[in-house]
């Protein structure tokens, strides 16, 4: 077998231009099939949405906003990829009789040092070298360039997150999504879309030795895996969420507040969470969840039965207490840069009035989100019983600090 050319799959279009075209097809198309399942909201697949639809309006960007965004990055990685795969013209040769006489030899070396050259035939060397090089080798080329691109993404993502300057003026974007879409995959800052994604891929598909035809596959699979891990779906029957531990449930922990300093793999394996300490797993975050809850109901149990649940003002003065409903502090977490990293589940029922006196909200009468000390009197008192949960301190052991929106710094995490 003389080296040969590898031909184009196609005769309209060369392996290199599809290895760019067919990802962004593959990202268009998916995203809209789950797009259209959840405008349509069909009862068989709304068993499996993990968010109520409700639920997106704590997402702080709009879908015109995401898409645009998208095709930005997405002209980034056409560029850098042009450069990588495209601009370099020359037709793929493979020598493929040299390689499986390589095999061939390699392999009758084994068989002769087991001492099994009575059993293996020539026939059946020559069979075992043709599934050694064009499926085995094949594998670990596709394998390396996964793990290569989890370790890069990994470390990469934890460093966004873990160094204040990154999250607010970078990352934090991608993370206006508290309610994961598919849209949203690759809505990311340009900055980080390009660091993170686009050279990523391709340093791991030029380390791993894959051809054209490697690199269309690989491309279009990691794009596939991406969007998939963003549709908002824990789809039982899903290969890629089945086969995969890092899947849509997974990741879509790391975009709630309890789980934004956990689950920073992506997007094939989880290997480097469990390694350095960082998994997340449902069940725990379900806990989580449950204790918050449970921290709420028993809060507000408490202020019903306060024998002071209400204010005290002074003068003869009165102050509206209105109906504006109190905002979360987890509504917050992943706003436009503010935070990077507040996994707090205080509910934020209370304000500071004059001289560090605490405004708390009444279930019956709330107050006024609104209302600064400059419109209270001078004497004002309120009392009411705090409540805590065993073991939540422990759970939530990692806290930060937000002093009039700006991050100062506080449980960013370890270094690296």
């Amino acid at each position: 077998m003389a080296p040969t050319v590898q031909g184009p799959l196609f005769s309209f279009i060369s392996d290199q231009s599809l290895a760019l075209l067919l990802p962004l097809i593959v990202y268009w198309v998916y995203s809209l099939f789950f797009h259209w399942i959840s405008i349509q909201e069909y009862p068989w697949f709304e068993k499996y949405r993990l968010h109520d639809k409700e639920e997106e309006t704590r997402n702080r960007v709009s879908l015109h906003e995401v898409i645009k965004a998208v095709i930005i990055q997405q002209i980034l990685q056409t560029a850098l990829g042009f450069i990588v795969v495209v601009a370099d013209d020359s037709d793929m040769i493979f020598d493929d009789e040299a390689s499986l006489a390589k095999y061939q030899m390699w392999i009758s070396s084994l068989i002769s040092l087991a001492g099994l050259q009575t059993v293996f035939t020539q026939t059946t060397i020559q069979t075992m070298a043709h599934i050694a090089y064009f499926y085995i080798e094949t594998g670990i080329r596709f394998f390396f360039a996964m793990s290569f691109l989890d370790t890069w993404q990994y470390f990469l993502h934890r460093l966004f997150h873990n160094v204040p300057y990154l999250y607010k003026h970078f990352h934090s974007r991608h993370h206006r999504l508290y309610v994961t879409y598919s849209f949203g995959a690759l809505y990311n800052h340009p900055f980080e879309g390009f660091l993170m994604d686009s050279v990523g891929a391709s340093l791991a598909f030029l380390l791993s030795g894959m051809g054209n035809r490697g690199a269309l596959v690989f491309f279009s699979f990691s794009t596939l895996k991406t969007v998939d891990d963003h549709c908002g779906y824990n789809l039982p029957f899903n290969p890629l969420q089945t086969l995969f531990n890092n899947n849509a449930d997974y990741h879509d922990i790391h975009h709630q507040n309890f789980g934004i300093k956990h689950n920073f793999s992506q997007p094939f394996g989880t290997i480097w969470d469990h390694v350095l300490g960082t998994h997340m797993s449902r069940e725990e975050a379900n806990k989580i969840i449950k204790m918050k809850e449970e921290r709420k109901a028993a809060r507000l149990s408490a202020l019903n039965n306060s024998k002071t649940s209400s204010l005290t003002l002074t003068n003869n003065e009165a102050v509206a207490i209105g109906s504006k409903p109190i905002h979360n502090k987890d509504e917050d977490v992943h706003s436009s840069g503010n935070n990077s990293g507040n996994d707090s589940h205080e509910e934020n029922d209370e304000k500071r009035g004059p001289a560090g006196s605490v405004l708390r909200r009444t279930p019956s009468s709330g107050f006024d989100g609104n209302l600064t000390s400059a419109s209270v009197p001078a004497q004002v008192t309120a009392t009411t019983t705090a409540v805590e949960l065993p073991g939540y301190r422990e759970l939530l052991a990692t806290r930060v600090r937000v002093d009039n929106g700006n991050i100062s710094g506080k449980g960013q995490g370890k270094a690296l």
